[in-house]
């Protein structure tokens, strides 16, 4: 992921993240703000129906005695019903039509909902609804034998609503008559809970207690001034809603704003910080690809100080190649003046042995001087012919050039070397594994991914796939009728490319393998030994490796890396050195 993704990524995270935890503890704030108004207003209302119900209560103890004691009307009702012995039913129907007059206008004028004047056996014989003139209601009779005082709660009646009820009555000479009034409680509930904003309503006898839920706030007010009255309190929910709706907005419009203000400065941080590391990568790529220079770091301390220190790497890069070029130059001409000692001290045996014996026939003028002479000089010719094959050859490896890199087509070389060795060699059986019915199956193949071009010496790369290719195919022919060698090119990560090739021989032996790349080891009976080590030196100056592996299903596996860009850190031509053999490190079967 490059800087400039991870910026946007971490200031968009930490945008949301704050955002999110803001909003949420705000939001969380707001809704217990809100929940407590509603508990604050409920309250309010409480406290507001509290008093008005005992400024009620007060008002009606007061209101109805005075009327009993002194009032005409209430001492008229009595003289005509002490006239009727008692019985409403024999009053005289025009002071009954003129009582039942006279109460609406008493009940208008004490601001009273309800009143009636309700004989001893509880007959009303006036009240402010016409329709119950005439009934009786033994309720009422019981009501007005009582002692008058306090109002007290009247519950509700069917389609009814509470009131306070209060009464008075007037006794004498056995005849008692009274009065009842009523005032409803539900205005006052509504007048109170519209002033809090609070919707009151007196709780119904035997009804459940309604609860709170996502719609409204619930509660039951109780009150010890009138026993037995409960209102509910109710508060919608709906302002909550919508507030948090509006706040949600808002959060979310800050948030994509603080969204937006945190990617524009991670783009402009991204490009203050990436553009400066950008041209140090391209310096540092140039720099690997070509000759070591110093780059130049700009951006800020922390870049100059990255600049600085790649810079000393590179300065201590070059001077340790240089002294491990001149280390290994040494090393290769001791390694070099040992081999050739040693493949020279060899022929000199068989010299020095026929010299000597020439030298003990002539002295001694034997007759078999003339005879041995042929065979003697025939060996010293021999044994002299084979040193100088062996300096020809040791002087070509010491003599080989550096690497004239030029952009190649790497497969297209592959393909010109595979193509001259695929055709099957005189003599070879077409018959067997690896042959089909028709003509036969090319010796040497070639698979190949798309890779760009690569920068390589391609005379030597050449050389190399030779070697390699003839190698596996001079082993596979020694055990089989139908050798094969396949050739196998890829892309490989890091701009790096792969060949590999692939022979159905026996491998290299297991006692070999050390010294596989090292100057005149062999296990053929001709030659040098100088191929391979040729080859890794080669692969080596180029800045690649070269390994080797023993097939899973037999067979030899050499496979070789190459930098696209070509050998990294390379000033100048590396001249007469050679490269010592790297471990192996293990690789997964073919």
């Amino acid at each position: 992921m490059s800087l400039a993704a991870r910026l946007l990524l971490a200031f968009g995270l930490v945008a949301i993240i704050a955002t999110a935890f803001v909003g949420l503890t705000l939001r969380e704030a707001s809704r217990e703000i809100i929940e407590g108004g509603f508990a604050e207003r409920i309250d309010a209302a409480h406290a507001g129906v509290r008093q008005q119900l005992a400024w009620e209560a007060d008002a009606l103890r007061d209101l109805l005695p005075p009327l009993c004691r002194h009032d005409t009307f209430v001492d008229k009702a009595h003289v005509e019903l002490e006239r009727a012995k008692g019985d409403p039913d024999a009053m005289e129907p025009g002071s009954r039509i003129a009582l039942g007059r006279l109460v609406p206008s008493q009940a208008k004028a004490l601001r009273l909902d309800e009143l009636s004047l309700v004989a001893g056996d509880g007959s009303v014989l006036g009240a402010e609804d016409a329709a119950r003139i005439g009934a009786r209601d033994k309720r009422l009779a019981e009501l007005i034998q009582a002692p008058g005082g306090a109002p007290r709660l009247r519950p509700a009646k069917a389609g009814g609503e509470p009131s306070l009820e209060v009464h008075c009555a007037l006794s004498s000479h056995g005849v008692t008559i009274g009065l009842v009034g009523a005032r409803r409680i539900g205005p006052v509930l509504a007048r109170i809970g519209e002033a809090y904003h609070v919707r009151l309503t007196a709780a119904r006898e035997g009804e459940l207690a309604p609860r709170s839920s996502e719609a409204e706030v619930v509660r039951v007010l109780h009150f010890a001034e009138i026993p037995g009255l409960d209102v509910v309190a109710s508060v919608p929910r709906d302002p909550l809603k919508q507030a948090l709706a509006r706040l949600d907005r808002a959060i979310a419009l800050t948030g994509a704003t603080v969204l937006a203000i945190a990617v524009a400065m991670a783009v402009v941080l991204a490009r203050s910080l990436s553009r400066p590391l950008v041209a140090l990568a391209r310096e540092t790529r140039e720099v690997m690809s070509g000759a070591p220079r110093r780059v130049e770091g700009r951006g800020g301390r922390e870049i100059a100080d990255l600049a600085a220190a790649f810079n000393a790497t590179i300065d201590e890069l070059a001077a340790m190649r240089k002294r491990l070029a001149a280390t290994e130059r040494i090393a290769a001409r001791r390694e070099v003046a040992r081999q050739i000692a040693h493949e020279i001290k060899n022929p000199l045996a068989p010299i020095r042995a026929a010299v000597e014996t020439l030298r003990r026939l002539r002295q001694r003028d034997d007759p078999a001087f003339d005879d041995y002479f042929a065979e003697a000089t025939s060996t010293v010719l021999n044994e002299v012919h084979r040193i100088a094959n062996i300096v020809t050859e040791f002087t070509q490896f010491a003599r080989l050039p550096p690497p004239n890199l030029t952009p190649i087509d790497l497969v297209a070389v592959a393909r010109g070397v595979v193509t001259l060795h695929a055709a099957p060699a005189s003599g070879e059986a077409t018959s067997g594994a690896g042959a089909t019915s028709g003509a036969p199956s090319p010796r040497v193949e070639l698979v190949a991914d798309p890779i760009p071009e690569v920068s390589a010496d391609r005379d030597q790369l050449i050389q190399v796939l030779t070697n390699l290719v003839q190698n596996g195919l001079d082993a596979a022919s020694a055990i089989r009728r139908d050798p094969r060698v396949s050739v196998t090119i890829g892309p490989l990560p890091n701009d790096r490319v792969r060949i590999v090739v692939r022979d159905n021989g026996p491998g290299v032996a297991e006692e070999m393998v050390p010294r596989l790349f090292e100057p005149y080891a062999t296990s053929k009976d001709k030659g040098t030994g100088l191929g391979l080590a040729i080859a890794q030196r080669i692969v080596f100056e180029h800045g690649g490796e070269i390994t080797y592996r023993k097939a899973k299903k037999g067979g030899a596996v050499f496979e070789i890396w190459l930098p696209i860009a070509g050998p990294p850190l390379l000033e100048k031509p590396l001249g007469d050195t050679t490269v010592r053999p790297r471990p192996e490190a293990p690789r997964s079967g073919a």
